[in-house]
């Protein structure tokens, strides 16, 4: 089996290797959550799982998964208010912005093409289609009764009048 040679990384950036987004947003509670969420957007999180994940005090996981559901990032899929459970809210746009930092922080640093295949991707499924024209014209000039001299034809005539 090969290995695969990964970069050395440099010396200034190792203290941010364990730090949620590479420091970018700091090492908050909410970052490190948002971090989480976003590595696994799959499962349902309780705030239990969330604290020992973290290390956090339930009141600080509390308040951010608060902030998270006020920033409509996650929401509340308990019926139980004693016992939320929170599911990421993936066709946020807010999500998959965040999913694309990820992936950028990750090409910077691996120098791959993760973030590229992942806006490639959410254009095929989201956009392509919101961007591509009804219909194309590949009609000659000269089908349209239009000569090279730009004049009507005397024979010219409209093949699709309001189209």
């Amino acid at each position: 089996m090969s290995e695969r040679t990964l970069p050395e990384l440099p010396e200034n950036l190792e203290e941010f290797l364990d730090i949620p987004y590479g420091g970018l947003f700091g090492n908050s509670a909410l970052a490190q959550i948002v971090e989480e969420i976003v590595a696994d957007p799959t499962i349902h999180y309780r705030p239990k799982y969330l604290e020992e994940l973290t290390g956090r005090k339930p009141k600080t996981v509390r308040d951010a998964l608060q902030k998270l559901v006020q920033l409509g990032l996650i929401e509340n899929v308990s019926k139980d208010s004693h016992h939320p459970v929170y599911r990421v809210v993936v066709e946020s746009k807010k999500f998959i912005a965040l999913s694309l930092l990820a992936y950028a922080l990750l090409d910077d640093r691996d120098k791959t093409r993760c973030m590229d295949t992942a806006i490639l991707d959410y254009y095929h499924k989201n956009l392509e289609n919101q961007d591509k024209p009804l219909a194309h014209a590949t009609a000659s000039p000269e089908m349209w009764g239009i000569t090279a001299d730009g004049k009507p034809h005397k024979h010219g005539f409209v093949v699709a009048e309001g189209v």
